[in-house]
C-alpha cells in the first residue's frame, strides 16, 4: 500500500508546532491517500522514523515523503534522505521543498499589502530568509524575490539571518526609507524576535510583515509536490562522497 508523509523542521515553541499540525491535518483531509502521517526533523514528535513506522504499521510498503520546507538546504538534501535510507525494504518517493512557486509569491505580496505597503518611492522591501550552506537555497530565494518584485512593481532586497548578506547590513543601507521586513519563514520564533530587537535599536522606520506561515494558499502547492513525485528515492541522488 502507498502512504504519504509530510515533514516539518520543528520548533522549540510548542505553539509553532501546533500550527503546523493543525495546518497539515487540513492537507491530509483533502488528500485521497489512504495512509498519511506527519513528522518533525527536530524538537517535536513524531520524529521522521516514528512517522515512517506509523505508516508501515498500517500496511504501507511504498511511501511518498514531502519536506514542508520553504527552500532546499542541508536538511532537505542530506538529513532527511539519510533517515529514509534506514528503511531498505520500503520504496520511498521523495518530493521537493516548497521552493519557487506563484503561490508563495502571492502569499508574500499578501503579507506586504496587509502591512500597508503601497509601493511608494520612500518605501523599501527587505525579504529575509534563514540562510543555508546549500547554494541552491540562495538561488531559489533570489528567484522568489524577482517574482515578487515583478508582482508588486518594486525592487525587493534580500538578506539572511545566519549567512551573508546579513539583514542588518542591508537595512542600514536602506535607512532613509520606510523598510518593510518580509520574513520568509514558516515558523515565526526566535529569529523574528532577534531581528525586531536589533532593528528597533537602529531607530529607523521599520515595519515587520507577517511571515509566510501556514497560509491556506500553501495547500494546493503541497498537493502539487505530492503529485509531481515520480522517481524512486535513492540516497546516492542526495548524499555524495
Amino acid at each position: 500500500m502507498e502512504a504519504v508523509i509530510y515533514l516539518a523542521h520543528g520548533s522549540r515553541r510548542a505553539a509553532a508546532n501546533e500550527k503546523f499540525i493543525s495546518f497539515i491535518k487540513k492537507v491530509m483531509h483533502q488528500s485521497a491517500a489512504a495512509i498519511q502521517s506527519y513528522g518533525f526533523l527536530e524538537h517535536k514528535e513524531p520524529s521522521i522514523t516514528q512517522a515512517i513506522d506509523i505508516c508501515i504499521e498500517q500496511g504501507a510498503s511504498e511511501i511518498t515523503v514531502v519536506p514542508v520546507f520553504l527552500l532546499p538546504g542541508v536538511h532537505a538534501a542530506v538529513d532527511i534522505p539519510a533517515e529514509l535510507d534506514r528503511y531498505p525494504d520500503i520504496v520511498f518517493h521523495y518530493g521537493r521543498p516548497l521552493g519557487v512557486d506563484d503561490s508563495i509569491v502571492e502569499i508574500l505580496a499578501d503579507r506586504l499589502a496587509a502591512a500597508g505597503f503601497e509601493g511608494k518611492m520612500d518605501e523599501a522591501v527587505l525579504m529575509v530568509s534563514h540562510g543555508s550552506r546549500a547554494p541552491e537555497a540562495a538561488i531559489e530565494f533570489e528567484k522568489l524575490a524577482l517574482g515578487l518584485a515583478e508582482k508588486i512593481g518594486s525592487k525587493v532586497h534580500t538578506a539572511f539571518v545566519t549567512t551573508p548578506v546579513f539583514y542588518h547590513d542591508v537595512a542600514a543601507k536602506l535607512a532613509d526609507k520606510k523598510i518593510y521586513i518580509l520574513p520568509h519563514f514558516l515558523f515565526s520564533g526566535g529569529y523574528t524576535v532577534k531581528m525586531k530587537r536589533e532593528l528597533d535599536q537602529s531607530g529607523g522606520d521599520i515595519i515587520f510583515c507577517e511571515p509566510v506561515g501556514f497560509a491556506e494558499k500553501l495547500i494546493p502547492l503541497i498537493e502539487k509536490r505530492v503529485a509531481e513525485v515520480t522517481h524512486e528515492f535513492k540516497l546516492s541522488d542526495y548524499v555524495t562522497a
